[in-house]
């Protein structure tokens, strides 16, 4: 095997490694709908997975990848949005909060 294919296995290899983590903290956003760093990245290590150089193009687990950077960018999308639209819940949230715990 010649160094150019053993480099092209190396780096389909790190890819398919990338779309494996990107789905995995694609459905781990969830869990934590605060921590926005999971979605993030999602979506870095499923464009990486995605990317079409250095070759060789992903084939295998390549819709892992797209469901990875798909659930990341609804999680930065929608988490935000929930929060804007219950802003006055959440500040009214956070008084009841303060008043259980004595002011503190």
């Amino acid at each position: 095997m010649s160094d150019i294919q053993q480099k092209e296995l190396i780096v389909l290899g790190q890819k398919y490694a990338f779309a494996t983590v990107s789905l995995i903290l694609g459905i781990a956003c969830f869990v934590n709908l605060l921590g926005f760093e999971k979605p993030i990245l999602a979506v870095v290590f499923g464009w990486l997975a995605l990317r079409s150089s250095p070759g060789p193009k992903l084939i295998e687990h390549r819709l892992w990848a797209k469901v990875g950077v798909t659930l990341g960018t609804i999680t930065l999308i929608v988490v935000p949005i929930i929060i804007i639209l219950n802003f006055d819940r959440l500040r009214e949230f956070i008084d009841v909060l303060s008043k259980m715990s004595g002011g503190r």
